[in-house]
């Protein structure tokens, strides 16, 4: 499984619209858009890689206060294994409306 589909799976578990996000109608009061930012493989003395490690930023847009919305997508990314190596507010959006906060994230996995 790759990062992006359990970050997916996570967004579905706490019922936030996820992804390359395109709405026809209006957006939702709160979704996440992921971007993954790289991916790596660490390779060892025969030349095969064992591990390897992807990173992707969690944009989470969000009208209302995003500080509990940051509390349980934290929790999540935990419990599913994920290392947060960054958090940042960016900007409360006022031709929307919307907060947006980042997460980035990495996961490593065992090939």
């Amino acid at each position: 499984m790759s990062a992006l589909a359990e970050l997916k799976q996570i967004a579905e578990g706490l019922g936030l619209p996820s992804g390359a996000v395109t709405f026809e109608k209006k957006a939702p009061e709160t979704y996440l858009v992921f971007t993954p930012l790289y991916d790596d493989l660490l390779f060892y003395a025969d030349n095969k890689p064992l591990v390897e490690t992807e990173e992707i930023r969690i944009s989470l847009f969000c009208k209302e206060n995003y500080l509990l919305w940051k509390m349980k997508l934290t929790e999540a990314l935990f419990e599913r294994d994920f290392i947060i190596t960054e958090r940042r507010f960016l900007d409360l959006e006022e031709d929307t409306g919307y907060y947006h906060y980042s997460l980035d994230v990495a996961k490593e996995y065992v090939r």
